[in-house]
């Protein structure tokens, strides 16, 4: 058995400006550096990438780099780095990204344990969104339908080598989205044991201004497509037909085939890529959805696939995209909006929103969205809300007293409530807002048990966190870390 216990592959492509740091939280992993190796891929970048490796790789033994022409998407020099790869497992990183400094450490653990072959370890979105079903509980044996799996196929997760290479996995070459799904998902379906970290921030997805995502963009439908066909096959032939193999179709049919032709669809620029979408999606639906899988979808969403198998009918489909884009949710207006509940622990507001009309409340899904002034995010789940006698409006209670323990670093968190539409894809922020009783008039305070101190930890650190409020009636959550501020005291008292 080789002493590499992991080796992490990153394609990089025009990343200088983040790779340092990604590089760094791999060396300060806890599993020991020492048990790690990294193969990077320099895929013709035209900036300082090449010469940053370089430098990591003359420094660490166990730091490989491969240069080599412009491969135009991630695929290509994955596959590559599975080729070199030495370690008991493979991890994905991205090289915008960062890993937490335990995430491999408990990763390759839950993996021994249980003879997993995959492992999902808790991934963080920073400034963008990131998958959430699968982590809602740790899983320490599992399979792609205990976990959820399915609603994340990213690469960023452990894989056991031997699974990879004894079915001769390969990543997508030169599509520019979905190319892991050819990888992943029968990598799922094979797998002897799948296990989730969901109590552990493994894997960080950063949103960075300037760098070009390529979650952000619309490739050709052929290339796209084909990605999607493959991890589709994948199913079909790795599944028996029936309700199981359905719940995996479900995700395909939400994601990749229906969320194309939402609220922004009708403002592609190219018709000629509409009408492409369009028919291609037609043809993956009629081969591999069966009309069963969309029972569970609105009436909507239901014309829309109807729409789709029919061939693709450009004209509808950009008709009911412009209906979806009229979405949208806001406080009630007036003072009534935001009751305090229980002397402050709790607060009750009416919403109104379009994703209300037709089934009501019942598929709307409503959360609790802390958003630290840096761009970090956390979503914590609220209770279903009750319909009210006027239209389109629903009362949400939300549970502030615990909000506390959400609050991973020290500062100011705007607190707002998420309304999601029941298919998952239309999401709208509604700002927590404490109402002026008129024109003109102040802002009412908080409740005292809501601007009450409450004492937390984060690890060994200790914290406390109290609700406020801005100057335009937006209520925050305020975070102190306690060892800072007794660092800015000392400070205070060295300079007089």
């Amino acid at each position: 058995m080789s002493d590499v216990a992991v080796t992490v592959i990153i394609p990089v492509y025009n990343a200088a400006d983040f790779l340092d740091a990604c590089l760094e939280s791999i060396a300060r992993q806890s599993l020991g550096f020492e048990r790690v190796e990294v193969v990077a891929v320099n895929d013709g970048s035209t900036d300082d990438s090449g010469a940053v490796l370089d430098g990591w790789a003359r420094r660490h033994p166990n730091i490989r780099v491969v240069h080599q022409s412009n491969s135009g998407a991630p695929g290509g020099p994955r596959n590559r780095g599975v080729d070199m790869a030495r370690g008991e497992f493979l991890f994905f990183a991205d090289p915008d990204d960062h890993l937490g400094p335990d995430a491999l450490r408990r990763m390759v653990e839950i993996a021994e344990r249980n003879d997993s072959d995959v492992v999902l370890g808790r991934i963080r979105g920073v400034g963008r969104g990131a998958p959430t079903e699968p982590f809602a509980a740790t899983v320490e044996r599992g399979d792609v339908w205990s976990t959820r799996a399915m609603f994340s196929l990213t690469p960023h997760k452990l894989f056991r080598r031997s699974l990879v290479v004894e079915h001769a996995l390969r990543f997508a070459e030169g599509v520019r989205l979905a190319e892991e799904q050819p990888f992943i998902v029968p990598a799922y379906l094979r797998a002897r044991a799948i296990s989730v970290v969901a109590d552990y921030d493994c894997y960080y997805l950063v949103d960075r201004e300037g760098f070009a995502h390529l979650t952000k963009q619309q490739p050709p439908a052929a290339s796209f497509y084909s990605a999607v066909r493959a991890a589709l096959r994948s199913i079909v032939g790795l599944t028996e037909p029936g309700e199981r193999r359905n719940e995996l179709l479900v995700r395909f049919a939400k994601v990749e085939l229906m969320a194309k032709f939402g609220p922004n669809y009708h403002r592609w620029h190219s018709a000629e890529r509409q009408e492409s979408y369009a028919r291609i999606a037609g043809e993956v639906l009629r081969e591999f959805i069966p009309p069963e899988v969309m029972t569970g979808f609105s009436p909507l969403v239901r014309l829309r696939a109807r729409l789709l198998r029919e061939g693709g009918r450009t004209d509808e489909l950009i008709s009911l995209s412009r209906h979806d884009s009229l979405a949208w949710a806001e406080l009630e207006p007036g003072p009534g909006a935001l009751e305090w509940l229980d002397g402050g622990r709790r607060t009750a507001l009416l919403v109104r929103s379009s994703h209300y009309r037709g089934t009501g409340v019942r598929r709307v899904r409503h959360g609790v969205l802390l958003r630290h002034a840096d761009g970090y995010e956390v979503l914590v789940p609220a209770g279903r809300a009750t319909a009210t006698d006027a239209p389109l409006t629903a009362r949400v209670v939300l549970d502030l007293h615990g909000l506390h323990r959400y609050a991973h670093r020290p500062g100011r968190w705007d607190l707002l409530l998420r309304v999601t539409a029941g298919d998952g894809h239309n999401s709208h922020d509604v700002p927590l807002v404490v109402p002026a009783p008129g024109e003109g008039g102040k802002h009412r305070p908080l409740p005292g048990r809501a601007r009450a101190v409450r004492l937390y930890a984060r690890g060994v650190r200790p914290m406390a966190a109290r609700l406020g409020r801005r100057p335009d009636g937006r209520v925050v959550l305020v975070a102190v870390d306690f060892r800072a501020v007794a660092r800015k005291v000392r400070r205070r008292l060295r300079r007089r």
